[in-house]
């Protein structure tokens, strides 16, 4: 739970950054998000559809980003602790962005919430980390 905390943390504290000024619900991630698992070709999009898909891909990026900064830091302070996240080391973003398309589409009570949060809440969910400790 500590770790949900310190994500959520930072999440909160990205939306309060002058350049996160307009917030994201679950309802526009889950179109960004979907024009990007499902185009092919970016030239076939409008501008604004590739602003979005590039909003999906920053997201997702910031957000492994943190979780490997994260990793660095628990295990330098010699933590055995289980990270919150703990990804495939080779996941693509188009294989991320389906996770979390895929549980936005499971949670539409949600999609009003801040897209950001419910990105990492499906990260979170999708790759958990072992919890259980060796006797």
């Amino acid at each position: 739970m500590k770790h949900l905390t310190i994500i959520s943390a930072f999440i909160a504290a990205l939306n309060a950054a002058p350049s996160m000024a307009v917030q994201r619900s679950g309802n526009d991630l889950l179109v960004d998000c979907t024009n990007l698992i499902k185009t092919e070709s970016i030239e076939s999009v409008s501008t604004d559809q590739a602003l979005g898909m590039g909003y999906c891909i920053g997201l997702i990026d910031g957000m492994v980003t943190f979780n490997y900064i994260y990793e660095s830091v628990f295990q330098a302070e010699g933590n055995s602790d289980p990270l919150q996240m703990c990804l495939p080391q080779r996941i693509s973003t188009r294989m991320l962005a389906a996770v979390i398309v895929k549980h936005l589409e499971a949670h539409p009570g949600q999609l009003h919430q801040s897209g950001q949060a419910l990105a990492a809440q499906a990260l979170v969910t999708a790759y958990p980390c072992d919890k259980e400790t060796p006797p």
